[in-house]
């Protein structure tokens, strides 16, 4: 009988078995071309495309047209990158399934999320519209950025105070977020704020993370239910489990619910957490390097 698995043994095991959550982390393409790798992502992002391209020549036109006067500049980095990588999925007929923006968009589809969306759309417009006149940029910028800012305290405050949490509000958040960081770095390279006004709006949104996802586990919990079967025809005692989504899943042995919900949210939404926060810890540890950017880009 002691050489059976012990019950926490059997709880890791069914929540491995059980999955990863619903994806809430920063969308690849906010990590990638905000990264201090961006010109790189941009080249491979270029180059994909004028690979799967029919009309490559023209559409490389347009972009010479509008990146030609630039070889390395601030302009091109970081959130730059994000948007002329848009604007080569515009110019190139890319299709939906294989475009940044509407990737982006996707990350956006909670109704809550549509004004952050909508800055957020506007914002990568501003940058390729004025990307060749600094200071318009600058100005565009810094309009939008207040406005982004009041837009996921709304929905921060929509989740916390107003008893709207959801796993796709959440995501929204985070993406939003991450977005109006980079927005703060970006205008920095540009000359429009400081380091101290980045790190400060860093602390701002950890802090705020934690919260959000101390509310998101609450909500998880709540709808997630436990209940033993009761048979006598069954030789062995389990469980059902009724998760978020009200799926029913059979558990071959009985705990206490709280002894395994909580493993249960951190194995599906516990360890994205962390890696948010390690995203957001990476451009804080990073933030010299990423505001001394000065991206490239070349039509070869």
């Amino acid at each position: 009988m002691g050489n059976g698995p012990s019950e926490q043994e059997q709880i890791d095991k069914s929540v491995r078995e059980l999955g990863d959550g619903p994806d809430v982390r920063v969308n690849q393409n906010i990590v990638k071309f905000c990264s201090l790798h961006s010109s790189d992502m941009l080249k491979q992002h270029y180059e994909r495309r004028m690979e799967a391209g029919d009309c490559a020549a023209g559409w490389i036109k347009d972009l010479v047209e509008k990146l030609g006067a630039f070889t390395s500049a601030p302009e091109l980095a970081g959130l730059g990158a994000l948007a002329i990588a848009v604007f080569i999925d515009i110019v190139s007929f890319s299709p939906p399934e294989d475009s940044v923006k509407d990737a982006l968009r996707c990350v956006f589809a909670e109704e809550k999320a549509s004004e952050v969306w909508d800055l957020i759309d506007e914002c990568l417009k501003r940058i390729r519209m004025n990307i060749d006149n600094r200071h318009q940029l600058r100005s565009d910028l810094e309009r939008i950025e207040h406005k982004l800012s009041e837009a996921l305290t709304k929905l921060k405050n929509s989740m916390l105070r107003d008893g709207h949490m959801t796993t796709d509000a959440l995501k929204a958040w985070v993406n939003g977020a991450a977005f109006h960081i980079h927005m703060l770095v970006h205008l920095v390279r540009l000359g429009g704020k400081t380091c101290d006004q980045v790190k400060s709006l860093l602390s701002d949104y950890q802090s705020e993370l934690d919260q959000l996802f101390t509310e998101h586990e609450e909500m998880i919990k709540k709808k997630c239910s436990m209940a033993r079967i009761v048979d006598t025809g069954i030789p062995f005692r389990n469980t059902v489990l009724m998760d978020e989504h009200s799926q029913g899943h059979t558990l071959e042995f009985v705990c206490n619910p709280d002894d395994f919900l909580k493993p249960y949210y951190d194995h599906r939404y516990g360890r994205q957490k962390r890696e948010i926060q390690q995203h957001f810890s990476d451009v804080r540890r990073n933030l010299q390097s990423l505001v001394s950017q000065r991206g490239s880009f070349n039509f070869q």
